[in-house]
Order: C-alpha cells, then sequence, then structure tokens
C-alpha cells in the first residue's frame, strides 16, 4: 500500500513522493506526467491509468482548502491499478467439486478484478489530483508555503483565513477563470484562462478525446449537472449518467435551477469543456454540507468509499 489515509497532513510533496512511487510499482498501467506548472513553480502532475484508447478525466484539488478529493483520487489510482495487476498475476483456478463460500468469494473478486482489466484496456483514466498545489498548500501551512518573495507579500496583505483559502497562490479562484458563457470579469484586471493552472487544464482538454469530464469539490454529497447554456438532448445525456453516479455514490442530484448561483462570475471548468467537446461534464460535491474547514481527515475514508466504483459505473457505459 502506498497511499496512506493515516497520515495527518498529505502535502503537496507527499502527492509527488506517491505519484512517482505508483508510476514506478504499476508501471505495466501508470504513467506520471507532468501538465503544467503554478506560479510558485509546483508541478502539476497528471497520472494516466490504462492503456485504452478512449479518454475519461478526472480532477480534483482546483480549490486549495478541498483537502479531501486529492488524496482520495490518489487512492482510487491505486486501488484501479492494484486490480489490475492482481488479474494478471492471480489467474482463477477454480475448481468446482472444491467448491466453498472462500472460493466462492475468490472467484467473484476475479471476475471483478477482470472487468477492471477490461476496462483498463478499453479506457486511459486521466487523473489529475490536483489542479492548484499552490492553494492547496496555503490552505496547509498558510502564506509561508509560497516561495516566491513577491507572492508571499501579496498574500500576508490580504489578511485571510488561510484554512478556508480557495483560490491559487496569486489569489485567482481557477474554477472562476474558464472562458465560457457564463463568465464575467471580476475586475478591470481580470480575464479568462489568465492562470497556469486554468492553462494546464485547457491542454489537457483539447490534447486528449476525451469522453467523460468528471471534476471533484467539496461540500455537499451531490452531483450537478444541468447546463443551461446546453440543449436539452445533452443535458438529458448529463441526468442519465448523474442518476447512474448517484445509484453509486448516493449523493443528490441538484435542482437545474442552483447550476449557478444568482450574481456568480461563472468561469467553470465544467462549463468550459461542455461548450467546447459538447462531452458530458459533471461537478461532484464530496462531504458533508455543514463540513467545516480545514476538512476533518476522517471524510478520506468514507469518501473514498462513496467514489471507489464511480469509474467502474462510467466503464459500463460505454462513453
Amino acid at each position: 500500500m502506498i497511499i496512506d489515509f493515516s497520515q495527518e497532513i498529505y502535502s503537496y510533496e507527499d502527492l509527488i513522493s506517491d505519484s512517482k512511487a505508483l508510476a514506478k510499482q504499476y508501471k505495466q498501467i501508470i504513467q506520471y506526467v507532468t501538465i503544467g506548472e503554478s506560479h510558485d513553480n509546483r508541478d502539476i502532475v497528471m497520472l494516466r491509468l490504462g492503456t485504452g484508447k478512449r479518454y475519461i478525466l478526472f480532477c480534483a484539488g482546483v480549490h486549495g482548502r478541498e483537502t479531501i478529493n486529492p488524496i482520495v483520487l490518489m487512492k482510487m489510482t491505486e486501488y484501479y491499478a492494484k486490480q489490475y495487476e492482481d488479474y494478471i498475476n492471480k489467474k482463477p483456478r477454480y475448481n468446482q467439486r472444491t467448491f466453498s463460500k472462500n472460493l466462492e468469494q475468490q472467484y467473484e473478486n476475479m471476475i471483478f478484478a477482470k472487468c477492471i482489466y477490461e476496462l483498463l484496456h478499453t479506457y486511459t483514466i486521466l487523473m489529475i489530483p490536483l489542479l492548484n498545489p499552490d492553494g492547496y498548500m496555503i490552505s496547509l501551512y498558510g502564506p509561508k508555503a509560497i516561495r516566491s518573495p513577491a507572492l508571499q507579500k501579496k498574500l500576508k496583505n490580504l489578511k485571510y483565513n488561510y484554512k478556508e483559502w480557495k483560490y491559487n497562490g496569486r489569489g485567482v479562484d481557477i474554477n472562476r477563470n474558464f472562458p465560457c458563457r457564463s463568465w464575467k470579469p471580476k475586475g478591470p484586471y481580470d480575464y479568462a484562462a489568465s492562470e497556469n493552472e486554468t492553462k494546464a487544464l485547457i491542454q489537457v482538454f483539447h490534447q486528449y478525446k476525451i469522453r467523460c469530464f468528471l471534476d471533484f469539490h467539496s461540500r455537499g454529497k451531490s452531483i450537478y449537472y444541468y447546463r443551461n447554456s446546453m440543449n436539452r438532448d445533452y443535458n438529458e445525456n448529463q441526468l442519465y449518467i448523474a442518476k447512474r453516479i448517484k445509484h453509486i455514490t448516493k449523493y443528490e442530484l441538484n435542482n437545474a435551477a442552483n447550476e449557478i448561483d444568482y450574481g456568480d462570475s461563472g468561469g467553470n471548468t465544467v462549463h468550459y469543456f461542455s461548450e467546447h467537446f459538447y462531452k458530458p461534464a459533471i461537478t461532484i460535491e464530496t462531504v458533508d454540507e455543514n463540513a467545516s474547514f480545514p476538512l476533518n481527515n476522517s471524510y478520506r475514508a468514507s469518501t473514498y468509499d462513496e467514489l471507489k466504483l464511480v469509474l467502474f459505473e462510467l466503464g459500463g457505459l460505454s462513453l
């Protein structure tokens, strides 16, 4: 086991170290890729899980303070890679005459591993566990986590509660920075796709023919699927996928009217992807609605249990 939920603090450095360890241990099925660099010169990492020619993208850590989802996506990557490896190394030896409950369970486990094996030969899962490494580290350690003197000075002048920091190292909300129909400027110097993290994700969108995009946020245990800017057929397909995810996670579907809050400046990751590629794009909100920041580490295991089979469910949709 590489990903350890018992760590008190899961830092950016831990995530990078674990990403490299996963790529080394499961080199047949995981590739470590750098897709960009933050404004404080931290690599933005993507793990390519699988060998298939169809692509599904999972992204987390867009908002700094949402510290549960990055380690959960790392654990999910390890889980699927291990299932794949187990199938290769432990082909089922099934004997009808010696059948027992224990053997039956082993056989069912092997059938599941075979499904994962086939899934990862059909799809490649692009896992971006932490799009916003600077914001993530600020939420854990405050302004001292930033190495650039100019950026650190700017942050200190803001006098913010850094445990609730959702922005990047320059104080920009990445999830309000994507050029789409809902985007609005928030000041005289604000422009869409201004941030390194935004550009990195946009590049991934355009580099791969992605069939489905899931963006993981916190809070509310809910699923956003509706797009006011898209047509009825698109939203009906979104609803179908959202219902399948609801079946797995037990999360609630958000009402279409709640797609964007009143006065929100827009510019979300999922809106950009929907409008430019006309493919499914879902936002999944994890942890309890009333959870306070910093998020309690106990949410790691429970969120993992809720999300673990989402990828397996998507694979069954023939995206």
